[in-house]
């Protein structure tokens, strides 16, 4: 054998001795379970019976350790399924975990109450999946874990995070360009239990520095409607979503997809491409008329904050066709993109026409009915994507009357519609109270006020003033205990400072009437 062929063959020789140690290593950690789980569901006992319980760090290797999101549920099911038992598994980020209300009014805990009373003689399990702020990639493993638990329909509701979450264009955690195939390389490497040991080990000899808290101002790199990186993240998404679905098909898994909702009409875009307005804001350009945003529009085209204030002088115009198509655009245009933007939906329709066993659940189409003018705006979403509690009842309503007809639950019986009940009695059965609806807003005042505006647009002030009005209405109606606790953690303080946001004359009334309402509590 030649020189350079004996070279060739002892480092092949070599390199297989190296895959064989990390191979061996790799069997090691996972036969004695050494190393963090990956899985999302993690085997347990309960009363003797087998059971999988949702794993709170299944998204350990999407996130920096402070940054981690972990399940705020319980989710667990037997091993064995029951005869008469349906098996449902949702699968999502923040809105499937009820944010920013409490977990149990996310639109799962409404499904699996209304599909009990349309079909009677059935036992729905809906497994809430949910972990904040992971996007289809992340979707893509746990996808495939939970087929394999006898599902009887996977349900997704996914795609405001294609960008801002795990591997997106702008995401502030695990980024590895663009490039699919790239990006799917690298999870496979990070599902591996030697990874997580080597990860855990040099945080340990060389920790990171403090990163502060998790929000929404941890984004900082934007994107343009025009950039490569903003089609990609719509080819990973459908992407992502057809391997999904082609992994049910494979196991006769029927799949229920949802249309993404946000907010159209009420949420300012985060940032904008203005490069002609003069020294003027957008909000006193408005003030000028139609042709001034125009002309403006003229000069900088791909503005998201012109966009916006054109569609508000539409709707305030009743002239609804012209506001949606505005504010669509502003949002589609927003360089903070943490709102899906139109074309996603478009996808979503792609992927369910006329294909057997892929359904789709037009939640977008039940919001506008539902909203004035037919524009998706604050009455059904809290901030700028997730829904108000009734949107999530909405949402669940929307998913049962969509399945009924379909093949998917022709096995659970006849769908007995009538049998649903208002919003009011779910909510009392969930029990949702108005002492979590007074301690969720000033959580909701408290995230507009730290949105990542570079500077806060007039109607967010309005907003907030808005918001404190209704907690003086409210609070009057919770018990002397239930105020007690309000005001130990603080609330009648916060709602004061946030007073700043309101006109001076609005400022004077609101401190009288939070003086008049805690000194007689």
């Amino acid at each position: 054998m030649s020189h350079p062929a004996r070279r060739i063959l002892l480092n092949f020789l070599a390199l297989l001795l190296s895959l064989g140690a990390i191979g061996g290593a790799e069997t090691l950690l996972r036969l004695f379970d050494i190393g963090p789980s990956n899985r999302l569901f993690l085997p347990t006992r309960d009363h003797r019976e087998l059971t999988y319980a949702i794993n709170p760090l299944a998204a350990h290797r999407f996130f920096q350790p402070q940054y981690l999101r972990h399940v705020p549920f319980d989710a667990r099911f037997p091993a064995d399924k029951a005869p008469d038992t349906v098996r449902i598994f949702a699968l999502g980020a923040s809105t499937l975990v009820g944010f920013p209300n409490p977990p149990e009014t996310a639109f799962p805990h409404f499904l699996e109450r209304m599909l009990a009373d349309a079909y009677p003689d059935k036992r729905f399990e809906i497994i809430n999946c949910g972990i904040t702020a992971i996007n289809t990639f992340c979707l893509l493993d746990f996808a495939e874990e939970v087929l394999s638990y006898q599902p009887d329909l996977l349900l997704i509701y996914a795609g405001h995070n294609e960008f801002v979450g795990p591997y997106g264009a702008t995401t502030p955690f695990v980024y590895f360009g663009d490039n699919r195939t790239m990006v799917r390389g690298l999870m496979h490497l990070q599902s591996s239990r030697l990874y997580g040991v080597l990860r855990d080990i040099i945080r340990r000899v060389l920790p990171e520095p403090p990163q502060g808290r998790f929000g929404l101002h941890l984004v900082t790199r934007q994107v343009d409607i025009l950039d490569d990186a903003y089609r990609a993240a719509g080819d990973n998404y459908r992407r992502n979503l057809e391997t999904i679905i082609a992994a049910a098909a494979d196991r006769d898994v029927p799949v229920m997809l949802s249309t993404l909702v946000s907010n159209l009409k009420d949420f300012h875009p985060l940032r904008s491409a203005c490069s002609e307005l003069g020294g003027l804001s957008t909000a006193n350009l408005a003030l000028r008329g139609e042709q001034s945003i125009k002309d403006k529009l003229g000069q900088s085209p791909y503005c998201a904050a012109l966009h916006f204030e054109l569609g508000r002088y539409y709707y305030e115009r009743r002239q609804s066709t012209q506001a949606q198509q505005a504010f669509v655009r502003a949002r589609d245009m927003d360089r903070l993109p943490f709102r899906a933007p139109t074309f996603f939906n478009q996808i979503l329709h792609q992927l369910t026409d006329d294909k057997d066993r892929v359904i789709l659940s037009d939640t977008e189409a039940a919001f506008r009915a539902a909203s004035p003018q037919g524009i998706i705006g604050s009455e059904l979403i809290t901030e700028h994507l997730h829904p108000t509690v009734y949107g999530h009842y909405l949402i669940a309503r929307t998913m049962v009357e969509t399945l009924a007809p379909e093949d998917a639950s022709r096995h659970w019986g006849q769908a007995e519609l009538a049998r649903l009940r208002p919003y009011d009695e779910y909510t009392r059965q969930i029990g949702y109270t108005l002492a979590q609806q007074v301690d969720r807003r000033n959580a909701l005042i408290l995230m507009l006020k730290q949105m990542p505006y570079q500077q806060l647009p007039p109607m967010l002030y309005r907003q907030i003033t808005g918001l404190i009005s209704h907690q003086i209405r409210d609070i009057p109606h919770l018990s002397s205990a239930e105020i007690a606790v309000f005001r130990s953690k603080g609330g009648d303080r916060f709602l004061r400072q946030m007073l700043e946001f309101a006109t001076p004359g609005e400022r004077a009334a609101l401190h009288e009437q939070l003086d008049a309402l805690f000194m007689s509590s």
